[in-house]
């Protein structure tokens, strides 16, 4: 918080939430980023599809789905088997992802499906591989996964926004017509409160608490005991309390 004009009639003060702009961006940069990549580069379902050429030859083609149905094609030669990955997370859980080994390279398939379709899966495909079958058509979704996952996404980027467009808030007290006037401007919008100084009762400076240091605001204290802050964004300790001796100073408390 700074003085932004000290007269004798009127004193102004202005606060700008740096810390909740720069938290809210980058939280929801990272997200924007986060969805992008969930919308458009993970794939939403698989599907396989082998015929076998020869007894000996079996050609496949892998088609990954995107959230927005857009494809990508991947041809399979000569695939030897499929095999369950099982990851542990760092809390001790665990994911399946089925794996399709060729004497070229492996194939990850989706890694947010079940055991249980991950087993049947493993078991259709390999079941094809070591017998004598024409043809193969399995599939594999996880669009009830990545669904959620969009929308807590873009919940929290609604949460960020919010905090990334926290309002200025400039505080200015007229002695010549006994007036304090608080505005907050944002892109949401802005808001005027106005009270007369003579309801004033006290201004008191508010902590709180955080992991590992604590954030300061003044609050106007009326007569009634409604509270408003000034500054509704906790910020630091000296420019809070330095604001609070020049209020004290200028109408006299």
């Amino acid at each position: 918080m700074k003085i932004v004009e000290e007269t004798r009639t009127r004193l102004q003060l202005k606060h700008r939430p740096l810390r909740y702009w720069f938290i809210g961006c980058c939280i929801f940069t990272i997200c924007l980023g986060f969805l992008i990549y969930c919308l458009f580069f993970e794939s939403a379902s698989v599907s396989l599809n082998c015929d076998r050429v020869s007894p000996t030859q079996v050609n496949c083609e892998l088609r990954r789905f995107n959230f927005l149905g857009s494809m990508e094609k991947l041809k399979i030669f000569d695939p030897r088997e499929a095999y369950i990955l099982t990851k542990t997370t760092s809390k001790g859980g665990r994911t399946y992802q089925v794996i399709i080994v060729t004497p070229f390279q492996d194939f990850p398939l989706l890694s947010h499906v079940s055991y249980e379709e991950d087993r049947e899966f493993t078991l259709k495909t390999n079941d094809f591989i070591n017998s004598r079958q024409t043809s193969l058509f399995v599939q594999q979704n996880q669009r009830n996964y990545l669904f959620f996952l969009n929308l807590s996404i873009l919940i929290i980027m609604a949460i960020a926004a919010y905090f990334g467009t926290s309002p200025v808030t400039i505080c200015t007290f007229y002695k010549s017509i006994d007036r304090v006037f608080i505005e907050r401007k944002s892109l949401r919008g802005n808001q005027v409160i106005e009270y007369p100084l003579e309801s004033i009762l006290r201004f008191d400076i508010q902590e709180k608490q955080y992991k590992y240091s604590k954030l300061y605001r003044v609050v106007i204290i009326l007569k009634s005991f409604k509270e408003i802050p000034i500054n509704p964004q906790y910020t630091d300790e000296s420019s809070i309390r330095y604001a609070v001796s020049r209020i004290h100073s200028f109408l006299k408390f």
